[in-house]
């Protein structure tokens, strides 16, 4: 892996994308390393909204008498290094007189001086007369030390400067981006009184051997003592901290290598366009807009462990930068066997150009490099047998990965800048951004809050599963962020793996009663399919269809929704509830029962094929029992070709359901039970339903005429609940029929056993359906009671 990291880097430096340089990057006191913006973004918990002072300091200006140039700051420590103030050249300035003294500020801050006494503008003019003045510093303990041909206490010019905030004039050091470049430029003399462990150095006045942080407070205190600060607010600002280790971090200027991100823009963005991003919103926003704010990416670390830069520096200049193990055995003359300090740090190479002893810098890489590199390092690229670094389009750039949305500005990033810079490609095809899973509180999970339920105990109690279903059917697959909730594990078990389950055991109890085995052969073969056969097969085919376009676009809600949908409603609330009696012992048609068999184990077993990548455990419990192969995980995708489509029944049939609807929701409003025949009920709807599709809607409301009233768009039922229009007798025999099938659960009776039941009464035109459809071998009067045949 740290050999492909170190063909990455080489093939960047040849590119000219990596450069060392002295930069300003977020630093780390407590680790003592500079740390990637991206790496700070990585999270909101990595800012903090601290309430500190915002000071307006007073600069005297030198040959003219009580006139002070404002600046506003928030970092009193730095004040102590002021070689610069910087004003916006184009911006209007204004020279104001205030009680006995004078202020220059840029004109559209002047709402910031105070209310007492009055001000009055005495002069106007443009920033760019201000640049060249010369001001007299407020600590000037390094003066000795500034070579000649430097500036010092000059007023510089800085586009950046604004005037939104604070005077329009800015203190510049070397601790701040903007600060650093226009130092460079203007040639002004740079000072760090600030060690890497956040100590100011010990030569400082004053403040020597002080924490950067608490030298804040004496130094506004001096400053105020000297008459130097105009006035101090309060400003609450959000301030990074380190993801490590928690530390406030603090601008520093590094000499460190660099990825020159500038120069890889256009190209990163050209390349952003061939990515399928999931949610899209990402791709051209949260994405591309930190693309275009991000500086040079500092990839180099103060840090022992980690992959060695892999450079060797010469005291004349030159570098020797290696891609390989072999590049170094080769100009070294020894065996590497190891990349690691300290024994890396131990090789040393003869200079090229002066024949002295070059050395290996002391830094290592930054780890977001050896992430950035994954899909080259996890194969060992291009070094393995038959690998081609000309042509790595065998397996890049990958299909698809997968993170949360801190990841945007990390991985992602990283993936994406390394990519570009070696092959000018897109690092990846299609990414999938997750939001983050929070308490139940709404806070960040936290063994310490306790606000979330155990994940390994969630799983012992509702299964691997339940997780995955939970997880993957819910808005954070959308890059939403969602609470934890136990509640909504329960709900998987519930409302789809339960179901799914009582499906499955349904078939097989039948179908192993009737040591019925599945034949080689396709269903469609079968002429005798009824309405519903044809039905379930044609909406088995859609499914199929609409969940491999769910799975191709990564809309993983929508694809546990869809199979929801058509395990619970069609599968097992219509389907199921309608063919019972085609598989009851009570049927003697073997042919009808092998056809009702083939249909449910076409359906499970291509269901299951569908939805394993979301319940692998069920699915391949069910699959491995109905198939014997050897896995779901190993069958190919579930395809139908289309050949039981039937678009027209799929119509006619939800038209059918809805009237069905109607009618259950007649009886429930006039309290007439479903066992309990209706003679004669009309349904107006847009069409006439099929006869098939009518008798199957009728068989599952139990109404003994069902007749077309009249064309309407919206479905309703009219009908007679009275008495007058309920058959009885018909329903007596139901129940007699219901409350046998529980005593025979009770005792335990085989699927196919006959029992023998006594009754005070039935009715007796229905005597002969009650003995069939519960299996009754003699039929007595008498109290009610079931007994197994002796």
């Amino acid at each position: 892996y740290m050999e492909s990291v170190m063909w990455v880097f080489k093939k960047m430096y040849e590119k000219d994308f990596i450069y060392k340089g002295l930069r300003v990057s977020l630093y780390c006191p407590h680790c003592q390393t500079p740390i990637s913006n991206f790496e700070v973004a990585m999270d909101n918990d990595n800012y903090k909204d601290l309430n500190e002072p915002a000071t307006t300091y007073k600069y005297e200006v030198v040959g003219e008498k009580k006139t002070y140039f404002l600046a506003w700051s928030t970092t009193p420590w730095n004040k102590i290094v002021t070689p610069a103030l910087a004003v916006n050249p184009k911006l209007k300035y204004v020279k104001v007189g205030q009680g006995e003294e004078y202020y220059i500020l840029a004109k559209d801050t002047l709402k910031i001086l105070k209310t007492k006494p009055k001000y009055k503008v005495v002069d106007e003019f443009l920033g760019s007369e201000l640049v060249g003045k010369k001001f007299v510093p407020h600590f000037d303990y390094y003066k000795k030390d500034i070579k000649k041909g430097k500036k010092a206490f000059v007023i510089i010019p800085g586009v950046f400067v604004s005037d939104e905030e604070g005077a329009g004039i800015v203190t510049i050091a070397a601790y701040g981006e903007d600060d650093l470049a226009a130092m460079k430029k203007e040639n002004i003399h740079m000072e760090l009184h600030v060690s890497d462990d956040g100590m100011i150095k010990k030569d400082v006045p004053i403040f020597g051997e002080m924490y950067y942080m608490k030298a804040n407070k004496l130094v506004d205190e001096e400053l105020e003592k000297r008459g130097l600060i105009y006035k101090k607010e309060n400003l609450s600002h959000k301030i990074p901290h380190c993801w490590r280790c928690a530390t406030r971090l603090f601008h520093n200027p590094q000499n460190a290598w660099f990825v020159d991100v500038q120069k890889l823009k256009p190209a990163m963005k050209k390349n952003n366009e061939r990515v399928n991003w999931v949610p899209s919103h990402f791709k051209n926003g949260r994405f591309l807009k930190s693309m275009e704010n991000a500086p040079d990416w500092c990839i180099s670390r103060s840090r022992y462990w980690g992959s060695p830069v892999p450079v060797w520096e010469c005291t004349c200049g030159e570098r020797f930068v290696p891609g390989s193990i072999k590049e170094l055995e080769e100009a070294t003359g020894a065996k590497i066997s190891n990349l690691h300090k300290p024994e890396i740090d131990d090789v040393k190479i003869k200079c090229k150009k002066c024949g002295k002893k070059a050395s290996r810098v002391s830094e290592v890489l930054d780890s977001w490099i050896e992430a950035g590199s994954a899909s080259f390092a996890e194969r060992h690229f291009p070094f393995e047998e038959g690998m081609d670094e000309s042509d790595p389009s065998g397996f890049f750039p990958p299909d698809f990965i997968i993170e949360y949305t801190g990841q945007i500005r990390a991985w992602f990033y990283v993936l994406h800048v390394i990519s570009t810079a070696i092959y000018d490609t897109n690092a990846f095809k299609n990414v999938l951004v997750t939001g983050v899973v929070l308490g139940t509180d709404g806070r960040k999970m936290s063994k310490n809050f306790g606000n979330y339920p155990d994940p390994k105990k969630m799983i012992e109690k509702y299964g691997g599963d339940a997780l995955r279903l939970y997880m993957m059917g819910t808005p954070v697959m959308k890059g939403e962020d969602i609470l934890i909730s136990e509640e909504e594990y329960r709900n998987q078990v519930r409302g789809y793996l339960l179901p799914l389950w009582n499906v499955y055991n349904f078939f097989v109890t039948y179908a192993n009663a009737e040591r019925w085995e599945p034949e080689k052969k396709l269903i469609i073969d079968s002429t005798n399919l009824k309405t519903l056969d044809k039905w379930i097969l044609s909406r088995l085919d859609g499914f199929l269809k609409n969940i491999e376009k769910a799975y191709e676009e990564y809309d993983t809600p929508e694809l546990i929704n869809l199979a929801k949908d058509f395990l619970v409603k069609d599968f097992s609330g219509w389907y199921i509830r309608r063919i019972r009696g085609r598989v009851s012992p009570s049927n003697t048609n073997i042919e009808e029962k092998d056809i009702v068999f083939s249909v449910l184990w076409t359906v499970l077993t291509n269901f299951v094929k569908a939805v394993a990548p979301t319940t692998p455990f069920i699915s391949e419990y069910i699959y491995k029992n109905l198939t014997k192969e050897d896995s779901v995980h190993l069958s190919m995708w579930p395809k139908l070709d289309g050949v039981y489509y039937d678009k027209t029944l799929e119509k006619e049939m939800r038209e059918g359901i809805k009237v069905a609807s109607s009618l259950h929701s007649l009886r429930k409003e006039n309290n007439v039970a479903v066992r309990i025949p209706l003679r004669k009920v009309s349904y107006l709807a847009p069409r006439e339903l099929s006869k098939k599709v009518l008798k199957v809607v009728m068989d599952e409301t139990n109404i003994e005429k069902l007749v077309f009233g009249k064309q309407s768009k919206k479905i309703k039922v009219e009908g007679d609940t009275s008495k007058k229009n309920q058959n009885e007798e018909a329903g007596k025999a139901r129940r007699i029929i219901r409350e046998i099938q529980v005593e025979r659960r009770n005792m335990r009776a085989n699927l196919s056993e006959k029992v023998n039941v006594w009754v005070p009464s039935w009715p007796e035109e229905y005597k002969g359906e009650i003995m069939t459809k519960a299996l009754v071998k003699e039929l007595v009067v008498g109290e009610f009671k079931v007994t197994k045949l002796k």
